[in-house]
């Protein structure tokens, strides 16, 4: 579902620039931050691990999780400009000589940056010249990875289209204990992801308990479900974005919300078309 999404927004734009005189005139890139080695596994021994190991048990997890690498490489229409970000080195390398030798013609076309995506994507977008330029930004981390600061950084460009794969239920949603007994460290990435420590207000409900000795407790109840949830960071993209599509649950086989695929458009001349192709693609 995810690779059919991302495929068919990809052909449709850069269809767009293609045959858009206006259009015409900007460099395009695709960028995926989170590129692995092309075919997304289960993290080698030394590699940095998920936030929860187990969710990559889940076959229908490894599914979702399949590189984009190859679907914006194979486009009949390429873009003018890849960059692949990973942070271990050695999968960047089998990736580099993946594409090499599957798609050789396209090799020049690509950087590859080994390094933190948070880091290397605020960089990069103050390296560029967006009177000039326009880019398509896939987001898939394996977790919670993705600090919101860097969310601000791609929408304040005004020329990224961002497909973001939210880490609804293999990340935030067994963070948020039903208690609100959270750690600390925990808490804290929850703050970096959201960019608000509000969702605490969002997502419990406080009340008072007496207990046998008549003294007065506050307590915390989790009220959010995957619903809540999923509004929550759509509100949160509306805060930088110009437009934002309506998200996709994309669910295991057992029904289970897994991840919600969001999209947003940064450009406020091209927010109508991008959003309805978006919105289109997501609904089927």
């Amino acid at each position: 579902m995810k690779l059919d999404c991302l495929r068919k927004y990809l052909q449709a734009y850069r269809q767009l620039f293609r045959t858009n005189a206006r259009a015409q005139f900007f460099k395009t890139w695709f960028v995926d931050a989170f590129a692995g080695t092309g075919r997304r596994s289960n993290p080698a021994i030394g590699d940095e691990q998920p936030l929860f190991d187990d969710v990559y048990a889940d076959a229908d997890a490894e599914t979702y999780r399949e590189g984009s690498a190859t679907i914006a490489l194979s486009l009949p229409d390429p873009f003018d400009k890849y960059l692949f970000i990973e942070k271990s080195a050695h999968k960047l390398a089998t990736l580099k000589n993946r594409i090499a030798t599957v798609h050789p013609e396209r090799l020049a076309r690509c950087s590859f940056r080994p390094g933190d995506a948070n880091e290397l994507l605020k960089r990069w977008c103050n390296e560029r010249n967006w009177t000039k330029e326009r880019a398509v930004v896939f987001l898939d981390p394996y977790g919670t990875q993705v600090e919101w600061s860097t969310i601000e950084s791609l929408a304040s460009t005004k020329g990224v289209d961002l497909w973001y794969l939210f880490p609804l239920g293999v990340g935030v949603s067994r963070l948020l204990t039903h208690t609100g007994d959270i750690e600390a460290s925990c808490q804290a990435r929850l703050d970096l992801l959201f960019g608000t420590p509000t969702w605490r207000d969002r997502f419990y409900r406080r009340g008072t308990t007496v207990d046998l000795f008549g003294e007065t407790r506050e307590t915390l109840e989790r009220t959010a479900a995957p619903e809540q949830i999923g509004a929550f960071i759509r509100e949160r993209l509306q805060s930088c974005f110009v437009g934002v599509a309506k998200g996709l649950v994309l669910r295991n086989s057992r029904s289970n919300p897994m991840y919600l695929l969001c999209f947003a458009a940064s450009n406020e001349r091209g927010k109508r078309v991008g959003v309805k192709i978006a919105g289109d693609i997501l609904k089927e």
